[in-house]
Formats: structure tokens, sequence, C-alpha cells
């Protein structure tokens, strides 16, 4: 809808300009042709002035027919018929996309079909017995497969589930073929992890939300070259709302892979769980591992080979424990070590993170001030079809967001829910009520990300007509504050009332009744969306609801019967990273560096909630701060040396974009010459190297008090288990 109101062309905007420079005349110069009627007679008996009154509804037709004669025709405005096409193009997009999804994917990979053993016992084609392997464990584990298919060009040890609706197929690397003669156990263990998906249904929510991304990807690409065609209308805001867009595609494309990361960890539950004969959970459990190990240095191993050819160096030591999941935050598949914890604790597969919650929070209210921007527009095509009335018109239609809002509080209560749970519910302690801590400055970042991207038309001095919709503008005045406030209370709120439902309620009972509050809660934000007057018992709903759940904890005890969920630790041993080789006095320098650097992030994001720059580079530059001193935090914070390493990483690319944003923007301003820019790319390097020095001490810190206080309940363990015996 944002793309097909603006998208008119320049003649349409040039007839629509010059009809609007005629008719004023035309019809002043036809009003000087009337006879004078009794009200305008009386008028200019009083004065020597003339004004001109209305034209009467008798000389209606004829003024139209005036009009006709002595002005162009005024363009048409079919701002209702492009939304609709372009509505039917990502629609109609998508559908093909999913559909030919699976057969794009047997073409392009060049795969081969396996066929079975057939009855009468004379097999015919290739390897018909890993076809036969495949389809036991699909008719154990009650799933309908449709092919198995051979990737002769890929050699590692992996199996993939595509398909379409109603269309299962799995795809087979050519290593499983030795690896279903050496281990059979392995094997099954791999081929019922993507049975899971299939159980799961994970194809069609991935592969459709694929479709459709993709299918909004060439709707933009189409939209960009209009702009900068020179058809455009107004090419410039056009091309404005195309950079707004692609941020938005690009935070959905981050928030389906954590999704994609949600539905590994599902599938190694359903892998480990096995069909009745097949052996343990421990001992499937421990194939699983073995398995992602090993498909970790493989791959490490592979573009170690491929760096070594390039550069004529030695390939370096596989890193399992980080090659597992790529550095990039945006990966599909999730890192060893998570993968490894979860299959300690499956409850954990279900659990939100910080970084989820934070793109949740980026997305809706990213989405939803896009909306609200040009929901004046979307009631004019209301009022020209007919769905809306002249005095219902308003500057801004605020039940728009209420659509964005559903989902968002659904992922918040669910989520929660299910953190709640996998962390020990009421007896989770300190350890719950820190990761709930950890889940609200996330929620806090993407509320205050989103915001920062598009905070819109400003119809108030300071900040963004959203802004003054949401609940606590009166409260707090500000933004920065009231997002704070937003996600902590909400946070807050839904942990306690799923506390109080995973105590008394059963777990799909649960999942509902937290999932409902959470969208409740989310729908709170805005009480200008509701009906008139309903936006005090909604908040007094959710507060009582908060209040009675935290005056009934203590009394709640968990349910005789439930088992305590297993203990959070890391399979394997995991290396420690202790602090940099680096004196104290530079220890302190670099902390002084960092804590300026965080400063000045948190004075730009507290501008950027407030006003979007002129300049994309600029928006850039800013973000890159803010997503450096973020990632820098993490990092500090990771629970192993792969995730600091992945994270400090990540850290080094946010400040290295937005230097060279900076840069260029000192580039193409004419009064700054060469040595700014030199100032500012060595001020950078300097800043990433103390950001480095600065989260690895912290880090080395926290492990040192984890491994201290992880001895002692050993310690606490042993005695006690020597004064039972």
């Amino acid at each position: 809808m944002t793309i097909a109101i603006p998208a008119t062309t320049s003649q349409h905007d040039e007839a629509a300009d010059a009809y609007s420079r005629c008719w004023p005349g035309a019809v002043r110069q036809f009003q000087l042709s009337l006879p004078m009627t009794s009200v305008e007679a009386e008028i200019l008996a009083q004065t020597p002035i003339w004004p001109v009154q209305p034209v009467p509804e008798e000389y209606g037709p004829a003024l139209k027919q005036y009009l006709q004669a002595q002005c162009p025709p005024p363009p048409v405005n079919r701002s209702e018929s492009r939304a609709g096409l372009a509505l039917g193009v990502l629609a109609v997009g998508g559908f093909v996309l999913y559909w030919l999804s699976p057969y794009q994917q047997i073409l392009f990979r060049g795969l081969r079909r396996l066929h079975p053993t057939p009855r009468s016992g004379t097999p015919r084609g290739y390897r018909p017995d890993l076809a036969d392997a495949v389809y036991r464990q699909a008719d154990d584990a009650g799933v309908t497969v449709h092919g198995v298919w051979l990737n002769a060009s890929d050699y590692t040890k992996n199996a993939v589930a595509f398909g379409h609706w109603r269309r299962r197929h799995i795809e087979l690397a050519s290593g499983m073929e030795k690896l279903l003669d050496e281990d059979p156990g392995t094997f099954e263990v791999v081929i019922r992890h993507e049975l899971g998906h299939i159980s799961h249904r994970d194809l069609d929510v991935t592969h459709g939300v694929t479709a459709l991304w993709g299918a909004f990807t060439v709707l933009l690409a189409i939209t960009f070259c209009f702009a900068v065609s020179g058809d455009a209308g107004d090419g410039e805001y056009l091309l404005q709302l195309t950079f707004h867009l692609c941020l938005l595609a690009y935070t959905l494309y981050a928030a389906r892979n954590t999704f994609l990361q949600s539905r590994e960890l599902h599938a190694d539950a359903f892998a480990v769980s096995g069909p009745p004969g097949s052996g343990t959970g421990e001992e499937r459990r421990q194939k699983l591992d073995e398995f992602f190990v090993g498909l970790a240095a493989q791959r490490s191993h592979t573009a170690g080979a491929i760096r070594a050819s390039v550069g004529n160096t030695a390939p370096a030591p596989p890193d399992p424990a980080e090659r597992a999941g790529t550095s990039w935050p945006f990966a599909t598949h999730p890192a060893l070590q998570r993968r490894r914890t979860v299959l300690r604790n499956p409850a954990l597969a279900g659990e939100l993170s910080a970084w989820e919650a934070g793109l949740t929070g980026c997305v809706t209210m990213f989405a939803i001030n896009l909306l609200l921007g040009g929901s004046f527009e979307l009631m004019m095509i209301g009022l020209r079809l007919g769905f809306l009335e002249p005095d219902t018109l308003r500057p801004m239609y605020t039940w728009l967001a209420i659509p964005l809002l559903l989902p968002a509080g659904a992922v918040l209560g669910l989520g929660i829910r299910h953190t709640v749970v996998a962390w020990g519910g009421v007896r989770g302690g300190r350890r719950l009520a820190g990761r709930l801590a950890f889940l609200a400055g996330g929620l806090w970042w993407g509320l205050g990300a989103g915001y920062m991207l598009l905070p819109t038309q400003e119809f108030s001095a300071g900040w963004s007509a959203q802004l003054d919709t949401m609940w606590w503008h009166e409260v707090t005045g500000g933004p920065g504050l009231g997002l704070a406030l937003t996600a902590a209370l909400s946070i807050l709120a839904i942990s306690l009332f799923a506390l109080v439902c995973d105590t008394v309620c059963r777990p799909r009972a649960a999942s509902l009744c937290v999932g409902a509050y959470g969208v409740l809660t989310a729908v709170a934000w805005f009480p200008s969306a509701l009906p008139g007057g309903t936006a005090p018992y909604l908040h007094a709903v959710v507060a009582g609801a908060a209040l009675l759940s935290a005056t009934a904890l203590p009394f709640l005890r968990r349910r005789p019967g439930r088992p305590a969920p297993a203990p959070l630790s890391l399979e394997g041993p995991v290396t420690r990273t202790e602090a940099p080789e680096a004196t104290r006095p530079q220890r302190l320098l670099a902390h002084a560096v960092t804590v300026v650097a965080a400063a000045g992030a948190i004075v730009v994001a507290d501008s950027r909630l407030v006003d979007v720059p002129d300049s994309r580079l600029t928006l850039v530059a800013s973000m890159g701060l803010i997503s450096y001193v973020t990632a820098l935090a993490g990092a500090a914070a990771a629970q192993h040396d792969a995730e600091f390493r992945r994270r400090a990483r990540f850290s080094a690319v946010c400040l290295t974009v937005g230097a060279a944003a900076a840069v260029m923007e000192c580039l193409t301003s004419a009064s700054l010459g060469l040595l700014p820019v030199l100032l500012l790319l060595g001020l950078a390097a300097a800043v990433t190297v103390a950001g480095r020095i600065s989260a690895a001490s912290l880090y080395a810190v926290s492990q040192r008090r984890s491994a201290h206080s992880s001895g002692a309940s050993r310690a606490r363990r042993s005695f006690d288990d020597r004064a039972s015996r």
C-alpha cells in the first residue's frame, strides 16, 4: 500500500498541476458571467468590494461544461487500483515461487531421484537401499515422503528436507552413502531430524515466507527502477520510501532466520526422541552431537582449504564450536554450543532470546510507523470508495496498528512462557530474573531502533505523532524513557502471568492463556487505537492480571510430578578467553574510550528517536555506532569463546560500516578536506581496538566468576553425596 500510493507518473503529476492552476481562474470567470444574486447585491450595497459567493447548485452542470472547455481534463487518481495490483503481484508471485521452489531446487542442484526396492524384489536404479532406509524412517515417524533425491555434487554428510504442500522430499548429499554403510545409527538420527521438519510443518511456513520475501524484493527492485528512471512523479520521495522498505525487508530477513534457528532446535529434539527400539535417548543425542561436530569440522576444513588454495597458505585448524554457525548474526542454523545445550535441555528450544525480542520490537514499530505515516492517504482511498465519511477523517488512523500488534504480542507471550519454563519457572530465581532483564533490554533496543529508522511525519513539535498516541506519553513526555517503560513493564507483566499459568495450568492451556495475554499487553501500547472508552478497561485488565499474579506467586509451588528442567550447562570442554595481554593503565584507557563511545551512541540514539537526518549516509553512520555498542555489550555477556568472537567480529563490522558512511559523507561535503577523513578513520580504528580489549576483559572476569561458582556447586554436591553415604 505504501508503494502504490506515491507511485504516480510524471505525466500524471504534470496534468494534476496544470488543472490545479487552471480551475480557480476559470471558476472566477464563470462566476463573473452569472447574474448577481440578492445576497451579492446586498453585500455590494454595503461595501465597494464584491466578494463572490459560491456558485449556486442550479449552475453546476454549466460550470462543469465551462471547466471542460477552458481547462485540461483532471487526471484520475487510481491509487486503490495500484494498491490492488501491487498486492496481487505480491500474492501471486509469492504463490508461484512457493509452488516452484522444490522443482527449482531439483533442477539447479542437479538432484537424482532414488527409487526404493520394488515389491517384486528386483532393485532398479542407484542405491535403492538409501531410499529404503529413508522411507522406513518416515513410516516409523508417521510422515509421508514423496521422493528421495541424491546430490552427487555435495560430498558432505548432510540431508535437507524440501517441498511444498503435500509434496515432501528428502535430499541426501553423496556423503550419506558412506554414513549409511559405516554408521547406520547416525544415518537414522540425521534423517529423523529432517523428518522432524516435515512433521512440524516447518516447510510450509519457511518456504511460504521465503517466497513472499522474494516477491517483495522483486517489487522493491521494480519500484527502485521506476523511481530512478525519471518517469516517477515524486521520484525523491519514492526513493526514500524504497530505502526504508529495504531496511524493513532486511530486518524481516533476520527475523525469518531466527525462526529457522528455532525450528532447527525443535527438529533436533524430534530426532533425539526417536521411535521405540532405536536406542536410548542418550545414545541418539550423542550420535547427533558427534554428527554436528563432524559436519562443522568438515565445512571448516573445506573453507580453510579454499583459502589456502587462494592465498597459498596452510589451512587453518578447524574450530567446530565456531564454524557450526556462521559468524554473521543472521545465520539460518544455530551455533554448535547452543545446539548442544538444547540437546541437554529440550525446553530451551522455544525460549525467547534478546535478539529475537529486539527483532520483534523493531519490525513491529518500524512497520507501524510506516503504516501510520500513510494512513491519511489510506483514509482518502476509503473516502473515494465510499467506506468512510468526511467527518471521520483525522490526521492518522491509529487502529491500523492493531493488526501488527496482534502477532507481535503473541510472539512475546509464547516466547516468554517458554523462557519461564526453560529457566525453572517459580524456582528459577536469579537466573530467570537476569534472563528476563536481558529480554527487556533487547525489546527496548528493538523498539528504539524501529523508531530511529522511521519517525515519519512530525505533526507535533519535537517528535512524531505516533509517539503521542502511546500510553506512556502523558507520563514521561519523551521517547527514550517511554520506550524503556514499554519494554520493561510488558516483559514484567507477561512473565508474572506466565509463572502463574505454568504452575496452575497444563502446558497447552498455559500457552494459549499467555499468548492471549501477550496480545492484550501489546494492544495496550496504543490506547488511541481502541474504540472510545475501552482503553481504561484494557489497561485495568492488563495491570490487574499482573498484580494478581505477583500476589499469588508466593503461595504457589510447582505441581508434583512435573520434572525439573535439566541444568543449563555446555556439553564438552570450553576454552575460556582470558583478558588480553595489556597493562592495567591500558585496560583503564580502553574502558574509558568504550564508555565515551557508549555515551555517544546513547546521545545519537536519543536524537534519532525524534528526527530523521536528511542524508542517508548520516543515518547509516548513526545506526552503525549504535549497533557497535550493542554488539560489544553482547560480546562481554557471551557464554563461551565462539559466541564472544562472533559478537566481537559483528561489532567491528558495524563500526566499519558506520565509519565508511561517515567518510563518504565527509568526502561529499565541499567544506571538509582529507585531514578530517584521516582523523575519522584513526578514531574508528582506536575505538575498535579499545572496545575489543574492554569487552574481552569483562568477558574474562565473568567467566572466572562462573567457573568459581560452578566449582563451588560441584564441591557442595560432592560433600552432600559423602554425607548421605
